[in-house]
């Protein structure tokens, strides 16, 4: 999910484990926790852009880095609680900066954020009340439910790393508001009651419980989708290997469908408002003979491995493009639309380098588009 998201949760998590002892410091502290998992993204200074979308998502996200972790940082905070925030505060600040492209605004949210978390977390020594043991728990809770949450997703979690499987249910879409809203307003209130007032648990409990029957309504709607969509393909007497679903952006009513259909993929919209019964597939050929080759590539295999084996392969301008169906395209699907996610396949002598190429730019009129269309879909057909 987005690193608002994570932070929220990350916040009502520390909250449960250490509200009543030190109040909004557990809040801070479980929304810093939040975040860690997430510094795997420092990765594209280091590493190709194939590299870095392997690591995404993967040692960082696993339950055996929160086992790890959890009982050094509740060391460490409880030690060195000053300069351990200094450290968060400069790396979180890292994320934020690559994440926001160094525009000017989010520099200055990320200054002021800082800022506010030092001077609550400076003053007063309650937090010395607390062991090491309480703080390794808070930092466990914070860390693992991170990854758990990303699971939900479409990118895939490496939950039991080092094993090389990814857990993904794809039953909600990175951010969605409402599942995202909600939770922050509770536990938004919930920060402006003292610490041994019940209200406080209550608000962030009610919080937890909005958040947690929302995902487990995606999952029933990615169900139903699902049979409806295995349905349609049935009755068109289309031929399938398998079918996924997934939720369109801000939203869990619309869902994409792909069909693995022999040399093809069928790609269409599903919404759970439709009252027409058989869902209209566009066909987009696979072409992966185009790769030649290039087949038995290390990193074309990589990048198979990495697409879940959903990809097509397409020609441009004499350049090979790996598309990763998975996050499909931007709005309804077209066979000469371009994907969210495609790699330039560039050959150098007997190796390729490979290149991801930035999302299909939307200027503001565009993404007005966009958001209508999907809006206009959502409402059935």
């Amino acid at each position: 999910m987005d690193s608002v998201t994570q932070i929220v949760l990350g916040a009502a998590v520390g909250e449960v484990v250490l509200g009543r002892k030190i109040g909004n410091k557990a809040m801070l502290w479980g929304a810093i926790a939040g975040t860690i998992p997430d510094l795997d993204v420092l990765s594209r200074w280091l590493f190709d852009d194939l590299r870095a979308n392997e690591l995404h998502r993967g040692v960082t996200h696993s339950i055996l880095f929160s086992l790890v972790m959890a009982p050094l940082l509740g060391w460490w905070v409880k030690k060195h609680r000053r300069s351990l925030l200094a450290v968060f505060i400069l790396l979180i600040g890292l994320v934020f900066v690559h994440g926001a492209g160094s525009t000017n605004v989010w520099l200055l949210i990320m200054a002021v954020t800082a800022v506010a978390i030092a001077l609550v977390l400076w003053k007063g020594n309650r937090s010395d009340e607390v062991s090491v043991k309480e703080w390794s728990w808070l930092f466990w809770w914070s860390l693992v439910t991170h990854p758990l949450l990303d699971c939900h997703t479409t990118w895939g979690t490496q939950l039991f790393w080092p094993l090389p499987w990814k857990v993904a249910y794809n039953n909600i879409f990175v951010v969605d508001p409402l599942y995202t809203v909600p939770f922050l307003v509770f536990v938004a209130i919930a920060m402006f009651f003292n610490r041994a007032d019940p209200r406080r648990r209550t608000l962030n409990w009610i919080g937890i419980c909005i958040s947690t029957v929302y995902m487990a309504l995606t999952l029933v709607f990615k169900y139903i989708a699902f049979e409806q969509v295995e349905h349609s393909v049935e009755r068109q007497g289309i031929p399938y290997s398998d079918i996924s679903t997934r939720p369109t952006p801000f939203n869990a009513i619309l869902w994409t469908a792909n069909v693995n259909s022999q040399d093809a993929y069928r790609l269409g919209y599903y919404s759970l408002l439709d009252k027409k019964p058989d869902v209209d597939l566009v066909v987009i050929p696979k072409n992966h003979a185009l790769l030649g080759k290039w087949l038995d590539n290390d990193k074309v295999q990589r990048l198979i491995q990495l697409s879940d084996d959903n990809y097509v392969i397409k020609l441009k301008d004499d350049t090979l493009l790996f598309c990763d169906l998975r996050f499909g395209q931007l709005g309804e699907p077209g066979a000469d639309k371009p994907f969210v996610y495609s790699y330039k396949l560039i050959p150098e002598g007997n190796d390729l380098r490979v290149e991801l190429l930035p999302p299909p730019a939307i200027d503001g009129d565009g993404f007005k588009d966009l958001m209508n269309g999907l809006w206009q879909r959502l409402k059935g057909v």
